[in-house]
């Protein structure tokens, strides 16, 4: 939710020094308008797959109504009561 602040946090985990400078290149880099238009270079044919428009709840215009279930059933068993699962906020963003 915060980018810049999680830039400075995995700087700091590693013992990386970061200006002000590198911080805005990082975040520029890692946008996903940067991602998108570097994905051939990066991802090569998966890169038009991976890197599509950017935003939440797409998947509904690609999955079936038996692989969203499926996919929720599977969230639900192996995910949703750890750490990871409350963070991922699968209700709000992934739930029809």
């Amino acid at each position: 939710q915060s980018p810049a602040l999680s830039v400075k946090n995995i700087a700091t985990f590693f013992g990386i020094p970061l200006t002000e400078e590198n911080l805005q290149l990082v975040l520029e880099r890692s946008s996903f308008q940067s991602m998108k238009k570097n994905s051939d270079k990066t991802h090569g044919s998966f890169g038009n797959i991976l890197f599509r428009k950017g935003g939440v709840s797409d998947w509904k215009n690609i999955f079936s109504e038996d692989q969203n279930e499926k996919m929720d059933k599977a969230f639900e068993e192996q995910i949703a009561g750890t750490k990871l699962g409350k963070k991922l906020k699968y209700d709000l963003y992934c739930k029809a």
